[in-house]
Formats: C-alpha cells, sequence, structure tokens
C-alpha cells in the first residue's frame, strides 16, 4: 500500500517534471527568437536575454523543487508564480521586441493553459482580470512600434516551427488532463467497489452472507407498509438449529462457524425465488415469505428448508454430526405491528421446541 510518503514523493517528482518542462519551453522559444534574429527580424540581443531571463527564471523554479524547499511553502506546486511570472517576462519582451508580438502573446495564452492544472474557478477569474490588465499595459506601452514578420520563405517556416510547438505544449497540458481524467475514472471505480462492499458489509453477514438483522427488520417494515396498502397477507417463519450448543461443545466452533455457513447454503437453495433469509441472531434465522403468501404456503416453504437440512451430508463437515432446524410461522395479522408479527413467530417456534423439535408450527 502506498504510503502518505510514498505519494509525497512521487509529486514531487511530477513537480519537478513540470518545470522542468517549463525550461525546455522557454528555451525553445529562445530559439525561435534567435531564429528571427538570425533572419534579420530583430536583434540577437533580444534571443540571449530572453534566454537568461526565461530560462533562468524556470530552472530557479526547478531547482527550488528539486532540493525540496519548496515543501515548505503553503502552494508547494510554486504553480502560481511560475504562471505569473512566466507572463510578465513575455509582456516584458513584447515591450521589448514589439515586432514579435504575436509570440510572445501567443505564449502569454499557452502559458495561461498550464493554470488549469490546479486554479480554482476564483483563482480563474482572477488570473483572467490580471493577465487581461498587464497585457493592456504592455500594448499600450508598446504602442506605435508594432511590426510584422518577413514574409520570405524563412520568415514563414520559423512562424510554422512557433505554431507547431506551442501545439506541442498545448498536446502536453492535454496528455496531463487525459492521465488525470484516466486517474479519476480508475479512482471512481474503485470508489464505487468499495461502496458496494460498505453497503455489502452493512447489510449482510459477514459469516454466512445473509442479510443481517437489521436490514432484514428494515426490510420487515417495508413488506408490512406494502402489505396494508395493497391489502395482501405476507408470512416470516424464525429458524432455530436445534442444540447448537452440542455442536459447538461436541466438534468446535469452528465446525459451529462452518455449520452455521452450510445451512445457509441450504436454505438459499430451497427458498422461493421472491422470499428473503437472514441471520436473525446466533444460530436463529427469519425467512421473509411474500407477497401474497397464506400460512399454508409458508408453512410448506419452511418445512422444505427443514426436510433439505434434515436430508443434508453433513459429514463431511465432521462425520456423525447431524443437523435439524425447528420453526415458527406466523402470518401478518391486520393492522399487527413488525414486534408483534416476530413475537407470534418466535413463541411457535418455542411451540415446536416443546413438541419434541426438528418440526414446524404455524402462530
Amino acid at each position: 500500500m502506498q504510503t502518505a510518503a510514498d505519494r509525497e514523493a512521487k509529486l514531487q517528482r511530477h513537480r519537478l517534471r513540470m518545470t522542468l518542462l517549463s525550461v525546455a519551453n522557454t528555451s525553445l522559444q529562445s530559439v525561435i527568437i534567435g531564429l528571427y534574429a538570425w533572419a534579420g527580424e530583430v536583434g540577437w540581443s533580444v534571443a540571449w536575454r530572453f534566454f537568461l531571463v526565461g530560462a533562468g527564471s524556470s530552472a530557479m523554479f526547478a531547482l527550488i523543487i528539486w532540493r525540496g524547499l519548496n515543501l515548505r511553502l503553503k502552494d508547494p506546486g510554486l504553480l502560481l508564480p511560475q504562471i505569473a511570472l512566466s507572463v510578465l517576462i513575455q509582456l516584458l519582451f513584447l515591450v521589448l521586441a514589439p515586432k514579435l508580438w504575436v509570440l510572445f502573446l501567443v505564449a502569454v495564452l499557452v502559458t495561461y493553459n498550464f493554470a488549469m492544472m490546479s486554479f480554482s474557478a476564483r483563482q480563474f477569474t482572477l488570473a483572467w482580470l490580471l493577465v487581461g490588465a498587464a497585457s493592456a499595459l504592455a500594448l499600450f506601452a508598446a504602442r506605435g512600434r508594432f511590426g510584422h514578420f518577413g514574409t520570405s520563405g524563412v520568415s514563414i517556416a520559423i512562424l510554422w516551427l512557433f505554431f507547431f510547438l506551442c501545439i506541442r505544449q498545448l498536446t502536453a497540458i492535454g496528455t496531463q488532463f487525459s492521465s488525470l481524467r484516466t486517474q479519476l475514472s480508475e479512482k471512481n471505480k474503485q470508489l464505487s467497489a468499495s461502496l458496494e462492499r460498505i453497503q455489502e458489509l452493512a447489510s449482510h453477514d459477514d459469516l454466512t452472507g445473509a442479510l443481517n438483522r437489521r436490514s432484514f427488520m428494515q426490510l420487515l417494515a417495508d413488506e408490512r407498509a406494502r402489505a396494508q396498502r395493497a391489502g395482501q397477507p405476507f408470512c416470516i417463519a424464525l429458524l432455530d438449529i436445534d442444540h447448537f450448543k452440542t455442536v459447538n461443545d461436541r466438534f468446535g466452533h469452528l465446525i459451529g462457524d462452518a455449520v452455521l455457513k452450510e445451512f445457509c447454503a441450504v436454505a438459499a437453495a430451497s427458498i422461493r425465488v421472491t422470499d428473503r433469509f437472514a441471520r436473525y441472531g446466533g444460530e436463529e434465522f427469519m425467512l421473509l415469505l411474500a407477497p401474497s403468501t397464506s400460512s399454508d404456503v409458508a408453512r410448506v416453504a419452511t418445512e422444505r428448508v427443514r426436510q433439505a437440512l434434515e436430508a443434508h451430508d453433513w459429514d463431511r463437515i465432521a462425520p456423525g454430526l447431524r443437523v435439524t432446524l425447528s420453526a415458527g410461522v406466523s402470518q401478518l395479522a391486520p393492522d399487527e405491528s413488525v414486534e408483534q408479527l416476530v413475537r407470534r413467530a418466535d413463541e411457535a417456534l418455542y411451540a415446536a421446541k416443546d413438541a419434541g423439535r426438528n418440526r414446524t408450527v404455524v402462530a
């Protein structure tokens, strides 16, 4: 299992990788400016100054992250200061080299896209307003000195190369988002599986896999409400494994647990599709026989479970082991509560035990 330290180390490697990508992007832009200087569009000083300031500042951030100094900061990703400084540098050189103003404005737009990695809605709005104001100031400061690229084949090729590199940067951002979407989708799948497992554990008995008492009683209350609306009867059966304490004393509690699980498997194979089965507590189990089930039908269904249990081969769990059950059946009476219904089934169960066990009694 990945620890918090492992996650932080992985995140730190990602921060360093993204910052080094910024160094590479700024260096490539310096190359583009250098190509324009070679083509005679601007002076060479613009290219090397941009490289020193742009790539140098990005390299400074990379060094801070590499040394782990960013971990002491409130924003260890340093995304906001990196974006802010990069935008300021681009707009500064727009003023210094207004003939290449299109390059610097496009670079600002590409840099701004990196904000999508972690900016909140409020930060996006603030960044939009600040970048808009800063770009307006830069364009105003450079007014009257704007030019345009030459139309020679070399100038057009350099412009295409710049465009191609910008697309590459946007592709890198898109790749990051694609990776995040994939991770999020996988996390959602894991979360859904975990929630299903939690719901399973909350509603089912962990030993036998049958419904637990809490979920069964809720199911019983819902069925009572439905029966009262529709005027249709239903029945419950309270089942108790005969002399289960003797099974534990004679064969041990591990065999006792095996008996409980095997009993549930036998019962589940014997009941109707519409019936619901639950562990009521200890060696007691409950059947909900619905909908529109009369006490006669409920008795037959419960007897089917009892007979299947009696005929089951228990020797494969423990030689000499025999398991039977006693059952009490009750049908919901008009205006009867769930507690009263269960109490009558319990009374019928005790009547079955008093009559010699291994039988079904209807209240």
